[in-house]
Order: structure tokens, then C-alpha cells, then sequence
């Protein structure tokens, strides 16, 4: 096939197809560029302000943030070093245990609370009691359970309803008591001795007790002793036993109870009173 001159010149006139896509290439990044630097144009100059204040907001509290925690991590360091250096002098206090109380006499046990006569040296013929013992009160013909509390100095007696009067220009104090079995309330009248201040580790405010005495009789030891009123309602035991019952005269071993020998009521009556 041949090809005139005057057809080489028109397919060198015709535009390759390459030349054109590039051309419409470059017109579409122009008018992009153009509708983006429209757009930015557009935009509103108070919001960009708006916009900007936000951010340097943030910017400011998040700077905050940070220097809270570097103060926190400080203050955490410091504490952390004190607690060592606190640790390292408890360490270096010397620790000496104690002495185990000596306990002397026949009954002589770790749980064995003796009480001693005025000279410092236990007696053989002492009463051995326990924690817990049945009272005989001839005053009241009345068997009554007691708890044995050394650690108390005054004897005590629950009591409802007290009331102080004067009988003969003297003072008295009435009071009610509850029968142990059939839980009814017995009324007496007892000469008051004298009135005390009690402090319990529940109240402030110290408890006034009249004092009253009365016959006890715990196995073979019969006397005659002071003895708080007071409600102990709130308590397993109607009677509580102190040392000035228990000086001199007995032995108590708090691991056991009943231990004393019970109590014959015709015996008492007229040695205790």
C-alpha cells in the first residue's frame, strides 16, 4: 500500500491520543487547584479564630495535665523514700519479748490466777475457784451464779428499779432483784453504805453505784462484804465476784468452773449475815 505525500501530512497533522489524555490531565489538576483555593477562600475567618482559640485550649490543658502528673510523680518519690528510710529505723529498733508472769503456789498453771495474802506468800488452805461458781446470798436465801473477776475491786449485784430513802435519819436503798428460776422480781430494802463512782470503758460519763452489804458464802468461805447494785441485765450472771471477796481467802483458776463445793443453805444463815 502507498502512501501519498499528501496522506504522510495528515496523520502527521492528527494529535496522538497520548498528547490529548495529558492535556485533559493537566486542565483537571488546574480546575482542582482552583476549586481547592476557592474552598479555602470560603471559609469563614471567625470560625478559623474559633477554631484556633480551641486549640491553644487543649494545647494549654494538656500542659496542665502534664506538669499535675510530674508534681504527682515528685510527691509519690518523696513519700516513697520516707517509707524506706522509716522502715530501716523500725528495723533497727531491737525487739525483747517480755517476761511470762512468775505464778506461785499448789495451783501454779499459765492460766491460773492466784490471789496472794498481805505477806506475798500463797496459803495452802485458800479455796480453789473457778471462772464461773454458784453463791450462796443468806440475805437473800438465794443461790445465785457469779462470775469470778479479779481484775474487779468491788463485788456486784444486779438490781433493778433503785431507789435511795431515809429510814431513822438513815439511809437506805430499795431495790428489786429477779428470782434465778422463776424470774420474778423480788423487792429489798438494804442500809446503804456508801455511794460510788463507776467508770465503764463504754461511757464517758462515770456511773453512780450505791453500795450495799450483804452475806456470801462460796464453798467453805463465809463472809460478809460490799457489794455494788447495779443493772446488769444485759449480762449472763447476776453476781460478780471482786477481789475484795476473793483477797487473801481463795485461788481461782479461770480455765475451770464450779469448782468450789456446793453450799448446804441451813449452814449459812446464821454465820453469814
Amino acid at each position: 500500500m502507498k502512501t501519498t505525500r499528501s496522506g504522510r501530512s495528515r496523520l502527521m497533522q492528527q494529535p496522538s491520543f497520548d498528547s490529548h489524555f495529558g492535556s485533559i490531565h493537566h486542565r483537571l489538576a488546574a480546575l482542582c487547584t482552583v476549586l481547592a483555593l476557592t474552598a479555602c477562600t470560603s471559609v469563614d475567618p471567625e470560625h478559623l479564630a474559633r477554631e484556633e482559640q480551641r486549640h491553644e485550649q487543649l494545647l494549654g490543658a494538656i500542659q496542665t495535665c502534664l506538669a499535675n502528673q510530674q508534681d504527682t510523680a515528685s510527691a509519690l518519690a518523696a513519700q516513697t523514700e520516707l517509707l524506706a528510710r522509716q522502715s530501716e529505723q523500725i528495723a533497727a529498733i531491737p525487739i525483747t519479748q517480755p517476761e511470762a508472769p512468775r505464778v506461785t503456789g499448789p495451783t501454779a498453771s499459765p492460766i491460773c490466777t492466784v490471789i496472794e495474802s498481805n505477806d506475798g506468800e500463797p496459803d495452802d488452805k485458800k479455796l480453789l475457784v473457778g471462772a464461773l461458781e454458784q453463791v450462796w446470798m443468806p440475805n437473800l436465801e438465794l443461790e445465785l451464779p457469779a462470775r469470778i473477776d479479779t481484775g474487779a475491786e468491788t463485788s456486784s449485784l444486779d438490781a433493778r428499779n433503785i431507789e435511795p430513802f431515809e429510814r431513822n435519819g438513815k439511809r437506805w436503798v430499795r431495790f428489786e432483784i429477779t428470782h434465778p428460776e422463776t424470774n420474778e422480781p423480788l423487792v429489798l430494802e438494804r442500809k446503804r453504805e456508801r455511794v460510788v463512782s463507776i467508770v465503764q470503758a463504754n461511757s464517758p460519763e462515770p456511773e453512780r453505784r450505791q453500795v450495799i452489804k450483804l452475806g456470801v458464802v462460796i464453798g467453805s468461805v463465809r463472809q460478809t462484804a460490799e457489794f455494788t447494785l447495779s443493772n446488769r441485765s444485759h449480762l449472763d450472771y447476776q453476781v460478780l465476784i471482786g477481789r475484795n471477796v476473793l483477797q487473801d481467802v481463795m485461788v481461782v483458776d479461770v480455765s475451770k468452773t464450779n469448782m468450789a463445793p456446793p453450799v448446804v443453805p441451813e449452814d449459812t444463815t446464821a454465820q453469814a449475815n
